[in-house]
């Protein structure tokens, strides 16, 4: 939840700079609403709502101007699209994005029709984006695993470069052999000499198991 008296601070200025008279009940409601994001974001859409608006300063105008870090309908398309050309790729795209795909979106994509399942994807994805943006913003991450691990360990890693993982929930992600990535996540430091030698001996151990496995399947 946000800082409200930051934000009820910039929210005054804001309504100065832009010549609009707002009574206390209304600073009170804009503050309450606002007081939803996360308070860096809704700063910067006032900061914005200063150089931009050349009107009255609205609700409807700092929100829309609140950066959720949630990508563009066709750059989520795109995301999903490279997990279904290729399955041994790991995504991690918002949960939005995939209740968008199964909205027709991904058959129409299986049915060789890549413009009706963009277009599909695009009118739900921004329909649930537009309630995402007006109840909070908060953008949930979904990870979709791929066939190689060493990807999957990539695409989480970047993820939470990126602020779309914590780090807490992305080690849960990474393959069991990601003994490294996964220390630095949860401990904030590297593997000793001795940690990784330990590591690749069990991780040694599974592989063989799997393999034992599959050969008494097969």
């Amino acid at each position: 939840m946000g800082n409200k008296i930051e934000i009820a601070k910039a929210l005054a200025v804001t309504a100065e700079l832009t010549a609009t008279e707002l009574s206390d009940m209304a600073m009170e409601a804009i503050v309450e609403d606002l007081a939803v994001y996360e308070t860096a974001a809704v700063l910067k859409a006032l900061n914005r709502c200063r150089r931009e608006l050349s009107g009255r300063l609205t609700l409807a105008a700092v929100i829309e101007r609140i950066d959720t870090g949630l990508p563009s309908a066709d750059e989520a398309f795109g995301m999903l699209v490279e997990g279904w050309k290729n399955e041994a790729l790991t995504v991690v795209v918002p949960e939005i994005a995939m209740k968008a795909a199964g909205n027709g979106a991904h058959e129409l994509f299986l049915a060789n029709d890549k413009t009706g399942a963009r277009m599909a994807f695009r009118d739900a994805y921004q329909r649930f984006a537009a309630d995402l943006q007006i109840n909070g913003g908060a953008v949930k991450w979904f990870v979709s695993k791929g066939s190689d691990r060493n990807h999957q360990v990539q695409a989480v890693m970047e993820a939470v470069r990126l602020g779309r993982l914590k780090q807490d929930e992305a080690a849960k992600y990474l393959p069991c052999e990601a003994a490294e990535e996964r220390l630095l996540l949860t401990e904030n430091r590297l593997l000793t000499n001795e940690e990784k030698q330990t590591a690749l001996k069990h991780t040694g151990k599974l592989l063989k198991l799997l393999k034992s496995k599959m050969v008494v399947q097969s």
